[in-house]
């Protein structure tokens, strides 16, 4: 019997107190403490940003009406956060979709509002236009394993992965694709759903929507796909392995594969990022641009067939969602962008 070590990480926290400023201080629209991240913005032109302020007989931050607190973790998991004000009537809510809830309770005159749940970035605004006065911001986080992966997926819906050392399980809302090149044309090769194990050494393109997704280590090694025309590295290197070389890029045909240098050259890639080589008869018979077999239009019922307006709306996860869902969503065995 085969015995593996298993890895528990502790619980940390780190917190951002504000009873020590002053009214003439500055906010930073940054602030880091142990890899924690609260960040600062408005929701429209011309709001205010946060000023330090007495409210109360306390001192505390004041985020605005219209500002927006962002906070995330570097590698870190976030699992709680308390933030304690000094106004009973202050609460907060969530910016857009998250995860997770917030509850608010008080103890001793001391009014907290706690979000409990796991994510990996989140952002808050004041439920009320009178903004919301923070004393005190505590973040309970947990580090990430050293071989766990946070990819980052744009707005775009899409992202790509390449790790020779380590397979990974998909995770929740992700799907990993590998892609083939067949008469010119870019297709999918090789599906690998959620809970599937992406095996090491595959280069793959991520779809999903927007936002920060912890790719697992795993022992297990998957199934290869040995028709991947994805390549990739662990470090900083010039492509290799074709005739032709592509770069994952948002351009102006969208997302897709693009030459970086003249007739498709090759160059320098970055590190765990997928490449796509290609090795056609001659080289003057490829594309300088390689799109996707599937694109990702933007979902409008009044510009489809009546019966699709009828059909079922799923996620990438295969979940039935409503029409109002935001992200990438399929409706009769299409992608759309649903804004």
């Amino acid at each position: 019997m085969l015995l593996l070590p298993v890895m528990i990480w502790a619980q940390d926290c780190v917190e951002f107190d504000f009873s020590s400023s002053s009214p003439n201080d500055v906010v930073p629209a940054t602030m880091v403490k142990d890899g924690i991240y609260l960040k600062f913005s408005v929701s429209k032109e011309g709001g205010a940003l946060p000023v330090y302020k007495v409210n109360n007989k306390a001192k505390c931050l004041k985020i605005d009406a219209d500002g927006v607190l962002t906070i995330e973790g570097d590698n870190r998991k976030i699992t709680s956060i308390q933030f304690v004000a000094s106004n009973r009537r202050d609460e907060l809510k969530f910016y857009s979709d998250e995860v997770g809830k917030i509850t608010k309770r008080t103890i001793r005159e001391t009014f907290v509002s706690t979000w409990k749940g796991e994510a990996y970035i989140l952002s808050f605004t004041p439920r009320a236009s009178g903004g919301f006065h923070v004393k005190s911001i505590k973040v309970f986080y947990e580090k990430i394993r050293p071989n766990d992966v946070l990819v980052t997926v744009s707005s775009a819906g899409r992202a790509t992965l390449y790790y020779s050392d380590r397979s990974f399980k998909v995770p929740e809302g992700v799907v990993a694709c590998t892609y083939k090149i067949v008469g010119n044309l870019l297709s999918r090769s090789k599906v690998y759903n959620t809970g599937a194990v992406l095996p090491k050494g595959t280069a793959a393109v991520l779809e999903a929507e927007g936002g920060k997704y912890l790719f697992e280590e795993t022992m297990e090694k998957g199934v290869p796909d040995l028709d991947n025309s994805l390549r990739g590295s662990d470090d900083i290197s010039v492509t290799t392995g074709g005739e032709v070389y592509y770069m994952f890029a948002k351009g102006s045909n969208g997302v897709g594969f693009y030459w970086k240098e003249p007739d498709g050259k090759p160059f320098t890639t970055e590190a765990h990022k997928a490449y796509l080589v290609y090795s056609p008869s001659t080289v003057s018979q490829a594309k300088s641009f390689l799109g996707f077999d599937v694109s990702l239009g933007v979902y409008a019922a009044e510009k489809n067939n009546a019966s699709d307006q009828n059909r079922p709306v799923y996620n990438l996860a295969g979940q039935q969602v409503g029409r109002d869902y935001k992200g990438i969503i399929i409706v009769n065995g299409k992608k759309y962008l649903n804004r």
